[in-house]
């Protein structure tokens, strides 16, 4: 029972030791980071950009598929009536 507490409580003292590290790494990095933020936001603009295109490309696919499959559909429809209509011999 006593080694289990020791045990979590290294665990415990590990973890607070690593996110006390972790705090100040942060803080080093956060004082340079006005000075490659320009850079940082261009580089996010190009990429959102480029991610913006190519949904654009697929929704453009999927419309022009869903298109094809309804005049599909349509020109389908049509064969359907116009062959049951001369059947019942009446022209369409």
């Amino acid at each position: 029972m006593n080694r289990q507490r020791d045990g979590i409580a290294a665990v415990i003292q590990d973890v607070e030791k690593l996110a006390k590290q972790l705090r100040a790494d942060i803080r080093k990095r956060a004082v340079g980071l006005p000075k490659n933020l320009p850079a940082v936001a261009g580089k996010l603009r190009k990429r959102a950009a480029a991610a913006a295109e190519q949904v654009e490309k697929y929704v453009h696919r999927l419309r022009m598929d869903l298109e094809r499959g309804a005049a599909k559909g349509a020109k389908a429809k049509r064969k359907r009536v116009n062959s049951k209509a001369k059947t019942a011999g009446i022209s369409a």
